[in-house]
């Protein structure tokens, strides 16, 4: 998920990694980002294809085709009035006193406690809003919700929500959760063009992101107004329908995107694997 905060299945951790989906997305998101993201992705294919079958194109997310249930995420009492949140390998922690804490993505959390079972969850980058959530645990602890207001960098907005069941731990947000549903307001949708003959070129509008690359396994940098400093992307094309990127911050991979393009060119299926998840990500894209 070009981790643009990925536009991006929702959620804390993906928010977090806002870099270009975010990202989860972004970040997840995006990337999900991914992360987004989170927070923080899409991508190309071979120049064997014709122009009418490469991956060259404007698509759209849908979330109904995508499989983005099943994620498992864990919080952690580090005392001191202080939650360490845990997703795969990648875990940031934040006390809860409303006060701003900058994440490794270069995004600030600011966490309060609100009512007995709910908490108040403000991501900022740079100063301003780009994620206003409150995470809820039912009475009875076994479920909670997670509903969030994303400000895209265009200005934008998107209402979100991912509900969760636990699987571990008893009441309040310390356990282990896993995704149940989630709910994208407004999804997103990237552009892909051809970089100087042999690369890509893509760009995802509403987070006035950019990233130009080759299938040379080479490092390149993603541009944007939220891109993590330190972010890099290198791809390599597995065959005449299928690439992988990979997406590293400082040097340590945090998230692997394989991307297949379908035989009639009109669907982009994104599996996405991130370090310590044992599941994996589905993300599908229509062309529009």
């Amino acid at each position: 998920m070009l981790f643009i905060l990925k536009r991006r299945t929702g959620f804390w951790m993906r928010y977090s990694r806002t870099l270009t989906k975010e990202r989860k997305a972004i970040m997840k998101l995006i990337t999900t980002t991914l992360v987004a993201f989170t927070g923080l992705g899409l991508y190309v294919a071979p120049l064997a294809l014709a122009a009418g079958d490469s991956f060259v194109g404007k698509w759209k997310f849908n979330p109904d085709k995508s499989q983005l249930n099943g994620l498992t995420y864990k919080v952690e009492d580090a005392g001191n009035n202080q939650y360490k949140f845990v997703f795969g390998d990648d875990a940031e922690t934040v006390t809860v006193d409303g006060k701003p804490t900058m994440t490794k993505y270069g995004n600030t959390w600011s966490v309060t406690k609100s009512g007995l079972n709910a908490w108040h969850w403000v991501t900022k980058r740079n100063g301003k809003t780009t994620s206003d959530a409150m995470w809820t645990v039912s009475d009875d602890g076994a479920t909670s919700t997670y509903v969030s207001t994303e400000t895209r960098a265009d200005g934008s907005t998107s209402h979100d929500e991912t509900k969760l069941k636990r699987t571990a731990g008893t009441s309040g947000l310390v356990g282990t959760w896993e995704s149940t549903e989630i709910k994208i307001g407004s999804p997103s949708t990237i552009e892909i063009a051809m970089w100087e003959k042999d690369g890509y070129s893509i760009k995802i509008p509403i987070y006035k992101g950019e990233t130009n690359f080759k299938l040379d396994g080479k490092d390149y940098t993603p541009k944007g107004p939220r891109v993590a400093k330190g972010t890099t992307i290198s791809g390599k094309k597995i065959d005449d329908r299928t690439m992988e990127l990979t997406y590293k911050l400082n040097g340590k991979t945090n998230e692997t995107d394989r991307w297949e393009l379908s035989t009639d060119g009109k669907t982009l299926t994104n599996t996405v694997t991130y370090p310590g998840v044992d599941k994996q990500e589905v993300d599908v894209y229509d062309r529009q």
